[in-house]
This record gives C-alpha cells, sequence and structure tokens, in this order.
C-alpha cells in the first residue's frame, strides 16, 4: 500500500479560485518586488528580480507562498550581509558543536538555534556579529564559556580587580 506524503495530500491543483475575485485564474508565476522588510527595528527596502508567487490573471491579486517568505528573507540576508542557516550550519560542522553546544557558548536558547537553521528566524545583527566572532576565534568560544561568563566579562568585578578586558586598555 502507497502512502501519500503529506504535501501530496494537501497540494492543490492549479488554476485555482482567486479570494479577491473569485475567478479561477490563479497559477504560480515570477514577478520582479520591490519591498520594506522589517528587521531588528528597522525597515530595509529590498529588491528580488524573480519573486516566485501566485497570481490571478483576472484581476491581477498577487498571492504570497511560504516559497515566497523564504525567497524574501534570504534577500533580507544577503542585503545586510548575515549569515545564512547553511553557512551556520557549517560553522557549527567545523567547530564539531551540536545546536544545544552552540546555544550555550552563546547564550542563547537552543531551539532559536534551531530557528536559524531552518530559515524560520533570522538571527538580529549583533548576534549575527557574535556568531561570527564565535566561528572564528578561539579566544572569543573560550571566554564564553570560561568562568568570566558568569557575570564578569567585560567589567570590573566588585572586588575592583578589573578583568582581562580592562587590562588590555
Amino acid at each position: 500500500m502507497d502512502i501519500a506524503k503529506p504535501a501530496e495530500i494537501c497540494a492543490k491543483p492549479f488554476p485555482r479560485r482567486c479570494l479577491e475575485c473569485g475567478e479561477v485564474q490563479v497559477q504560480p508565476a515570477t514577478i520582479p518586488y520591490e519591498g520594506e522588510v522589517k528587521h531588528d527595528g528597522r525597515l530595509y527596502a529590498i529588491r528580488v528580480a524573480q519573486l516566485h508567487v501566485n497570481k490571478c490573471s483576472a484581476c491581477g491579486e498577487v498571492f504570497f507562498t511560504n516559497v515566497t517568505d523564504e525567497e524574501i528573507s534570504q534577500s533580507l540576508r544577503e542585503h545586510l550581509s548575515l549569515l545564512s542557516p547553511d553557512q551556520i550550519r557549517h560553522g557549527l560542522g567545523e567547530l564539531r558543536l551540536t545546536q544545544k553546544d552552540f546555544a550555550d557558548g552563546i547564550g542563547v536558547a537552543a531551539e532559536t538555534v534551531s530557528r536559524w537553521l531552518s530559515g524560520t528566524q533570522i538571527q538580529s545583527r549583533a548576534m549575527d556579529n557574535l556568531m561570527r566572532l564565535f566561528f572564528a576565534f578561539k579566544d572569543v568560544r573560550d571566554a564564553l564559556s570560561g568562568p568570566a561568563r558568569r557575570g564578569t566579562l567585560g567589567i570590573e568585578a566588585a572586588t575592583g580587580h578589573p578583568d582581562s578586558y580592562a587590562e588590555l586598555r
């Protein structure tokens, strides 16, 4: 007995009915797209030369899909020069780190790393910078996992003794 895959069960054939005009004229289409995306509390203008959407040929209504959302996210990552999920995965592989160990190392939940790797969430620019430092420098990894991680990294301890950052000044 063949078992249908979820995509086969849910996939509706084209053309589909338009939610705007009611005509059965919605088909896959590729369009140029310009828009604004909010990230890190700021709006960014992005351009996607070939965005995959569903479009009604009767009224022109455009419908975004999961693929559309992924393409816009990828365009935003490229525009901001943020690490892609594949680049983050590569960094983990190079360091032979699990998602949990990496999450512990940079101070986020393992679920957050999972969302970055699946592409469902885009990391902030600050977290992207931290990840790049973490991947590139053993000293950063050591500092973030060592005793200074307990609250004194980059500040003077309550005893008045400066930590290594203050010593470097």
